[in-house]
């Protein structure tokens, strides 16, 4: 078993982008896109600092009555964003392994890969 990371990627427009995965390999946080690799690792460095606090989460529906989440920093920072769950109780779970990797996870840079 691996431990928790966040793995960073390239996009073919040289953009880069991070998914929170579990020690099981599931994704439990997606990331934007970013201009820069830097602005990227600075945005894991947020989450890292500010995971922990169930302030930062917000709550939401889908149309078809699905619940995810948003982790902010503030009203203009967007930090990550779930899957989807069926349940509030499954999305509660969902937030909860988000808390609980967040600040151990180690970063895996797979764009340099590529490069």
């Amino acid at each position: 078993m691996t431990k928790p990371y966040y793995g960073i990627k390239k996009t073919i427009t040289n953009e880069y982008y991070f998914n929170l995965k579990t020690s099981e390999g599931e994704i439990i946080l997606y990331g934007e896109v970013f201009k820069s690799l830097e602005e990227c690792k600075q945005q894991i460095i947020f989450i890292k600092q500010y995971a922990y606090d169930y302030d930062y989460y917000h709550s939401k529906l889908t149309k078809d009555n699905k619940h995810y989440f948003y982790l902010y920093l503030n009203e203009d920072t967007l930090l990550g964003k779930s899957n989807t769950y069926n349940t509030e109780e499954a999305k509660e779970l969902g937030i909860a392994s988000v808390m609980l990797y967040a600040t151990v996870a180690t970063i895996k840079n797979f764009s340099e890969e590529e490069e």
